[in-house]
């Protein structure tokens, strides 16, 4: 079964990328910074590692 992301990358209309938590549509956090205003590249890593993060969490939690 294919699980749907937790996160989404969206380019912001200042040319900035944000990470969004797809199920509250609020700005995804890393203790205190929220993931708004980022370069690309910043962007791609920070959402690889939160996806990564959430899915090996429900795997946890559905075992």
């Amino acid at each position: 079964m294919l699980m749907k992301p937790k996160y989404e990358r969206v380019l912001e209309p200042t040319d900035t990328w944000a990470i969004f938590d797809v199920a509250t549509g609020e700005p995804a956090s890393i203790g205190d910074r929220l993931m708004i205003g980022l370069s690309e590249s910043e962007s791609e890593e920070l959402f690889a590692t939160l996806n990564a993060a959430a899915k090996s969490k429900n795997k946890r939690s559905a075992a």
